[in-house]
């Protein structure tokens, strides 16, 4: 008889694209045998069930179980008709034994050239079956003579290159890899060895100190802590270990996750929410329907109901923790920095449970928000590393608290602190504007550097700078640049417009002139420095244009902004312009 399927192109869909390792065949026996297991006991009967892995010689195992067996009308139901399951309205029930019972036996093609199965049911009609399989599609269905026990065992010889699946070390690996937390005893043997692989306690059933010691046993590093995972929809029970060390948000989480004790996949990555870097989970669940790979769930609205819950049970144990442990809370803020600013940019509660555990770098240096806001009502945030970095100095003489906005995520939590905090008021930084909120000259002063500025704006017009002059601490620092994107993107044009070919030329031309107004940054004066006073005051004009290409260029390097090569020509002339003043005032020495 043939089965009712193209079986070579299934086999070829199974190996090659549907599952990620042919070991895969031990945990699909494996499922079958419990789920055969637990039929029987469905149907009230009274036996201790079991499943028994034998290793023979030339390369053979047989897998067997004491479960329910098969009648065969359900061979001819299950194994010829590859892929029927029940009934379609039962395809969302997790419970679901042994509707892709032939799906899941066709993964023995991957590692062997047949399938030899042998069954008798317990229903009581008492015939002894035996079932062959081969890959070319045939298969055959006889009665046997002989009475064999309830249940069903398969036979399976290894192909070539495959032969290590059915070694006892592998074999023994395997086992306890997918069925180490099964309830139904697994029992490997061979020649007159037997091992019973499958005596630990679940780590969901472990009290904290187990679970703390088992996941350092298995992990090698001992976990922060542990916190309790539960859902009642999903059927969840489960355990989430704080990492002892930080982790990258871009590193892909590898949960271990169980379906009734049968390990679907150590590298689930979405069974808990995306903000939760900071644990691995251990996760059994008894309602979530796996996918045809059983490697990974099926993303319905039960599973993603599933990750909220599981999700706010690691929310409440930290808002608990930050109540009863405080050194533990600080010491999990510290060391998962950066998974926690993502967990309180997504989620308004952890929000005001860590915003004000959490560092920034301001204008008086790192500070917690705890430390920013006990004597601050304003606040002030650059948006950019750069901008921050143009300001910092001078805000700090101005006693203006500027906090830096440019590194992930710490733009969107300084701003929200105006929806959670009722006396503070917080106002992205104006870059352009900063020298507004210095003191302005008098009139006389105005007139007296009037003809300096319009100078020094003709000068640095064709950098899109103008200029500007204020009183400011400290008075150490000269002039003050200031710019933002919008500017430093017209400069790049005008750059790319001189070297580009005439058509991409035209084109940045149009988009720098016809679509955009021409922004400017800004240079201000500290009329406070002596240096750019006597600069102001001379009369030598060849003099003041050294001292304002010297201010220019001096501005650019100290706020870490790159020169084109017009402005690190500017300044190599303003340096030796001075140094050829200085050195024709030496007196000559006499030879």
């Amino acid at each position: 008889m043939n089965f009712q399927v193209n079986l070579q192109g299934v086999i070829d869909l199974l190996s090659n694209h549907l599952y990620s390792d042919p070991g895969v065949f031990i945990r699909e026996l494996l499922q079958n045998g419990i789920d055969a297991v637990t039929a029987r006991k469905r149907l009230g009967q009274e036996f201790e069930g079991e499943v028994r892995v034998e290793v023979f010689s030339s390369n053979t195992i047989s897998f067997s179980d004491n479960g329910c067996g098969l009648t065969e009308k359900e061979i001819e139901q299950f194994l010829a008709k590859i892929g029927s399951s029940t009934k379609r309205e039962d395809q969302d029930l997790a419970d679901d034994y042994i509707g892709q019972f032939g799906v899941g036996l066709l993964s023995c093609f991957v590692v062997s050239e047949e399938i030899v199965l042998i069954t008798r049911s317990s229903n009581g009609e008492g015939d002894s079956l035996e079932w062959r399989g081969k890959p070319d599609g045939t298969y055959s269905i006889k009665k046997l003579e002989r009475q064999v026990p309830v249940g069903t065992t398969i036979y399976l010889k290894a192909k070539t290159d495959y032969e290590e699946y059915f070694e006892f070390y592998r074999l023994r690996e395997l086992l306890e890899k997918y069925g180490e937390f099964l309830p139904t005893p697994i029992i490997l043997t061979e020649d007159n060895y037997e091992l019973n692989v499958n005596t630990s306690i679940p780590p969901w059933n472990m009290d904290k100190q187990e679970a703390m010691d088992f996941v350092e046993e298995t992990a090698y590093s001992k976990p922060m802590d542990i916190i309790s995972l539960t859902s009642v929809i999903g059927g969840v029970k489960g355990i989430a270990s704080i990492l002892p060390y930080a982790v990258s948000l871009q590193d892909e989480k590898k949960h271990r996750v169980y379906l009734k004790g049968m390990l679907l996949s150590d590298k689930m990555s979405n069974v808990l929410p995306p903000w939760a870097f900071f644990v691995n989970g251990i996760i059994n669940t008894e309602n979530l329907r796996p996918t045809a790979s059983r490697e990974a769930f099926q993303e319905n609205d039960l599973f993603f109901s599933v990750r909220d819950e599981l999700g706010e049970c690691i929310k409440n144990y930290l808002i608990e923790l930050s109540q009863e442990n405080q050194e533990l809370f600080k010491r999990i803020v510290l060391v998962h920095y950066a998974s926690i600013k993502t967990m309180a940019v997504e989620d308004e509660e952890l929000y005001e449970l860590f915003i004000r555990h959490l560092s920034f770098e301001t204008s008086f240096g790192d500070l917690k928000m705890a430390e920013i806001l006990e004597n601050r009502t304003h606040l002030l945030v650059a948006p950019t590393l750069d901008e921050f970095r143009q300001v910092a100095r001078v805000a700090k003489a101005q006693d203006l608290m500027v906090i830096n906005g440019g590194y992930v995520h710490d733009l969107d939590l300084v701003l929200n602190l105006r929806n959670v905090t009722d006396n503070i008021s917080v106002d992205v930084l104006d870059i352009l504007e900063f020298a507004n909120r210095f003191k302005e000259l008098n009139v006389m002063e105005k007139q007296e550097t009037r003809p300096f500025l319009d100078y020094s704006n003709e000068i640095l017009r064709s950098f899109q700078c103008r200029s500007v002059v204020r009183w400011f601490e400290p008075a150490d620092i000269p002039v003050l640049y200031n710019t933002n994107q919008e500017v430093n993107f017209f400069k790049l044009a005008e750059e790319s417009e001189k070297e580009a070919n005439p058509l991409f030329a035209e084109a940045v031309r149009v988009i720098k002139n016809e679509l955009y107004d021409q922004p400017y940054a800004r240079l201000c004066y500290n009329y406070n420095n002596p240096i750019v006073r006597k600069a102001m005051e001379s009369r030598d004009l060849e003099a003041q244009k050294a001292c304002i290409e010297l201010f220019y260029t001096q501005a650019l390097l100290l706020g870490n902004h790159p020169l084109s090569s017009a402005e690190l020509s500017m300044m190599n002339e303003s340096l030796f312009h001075f140094m050829n003043m200085g050195l024709d005032r030496m007196p000559e020495v006499e030879q």
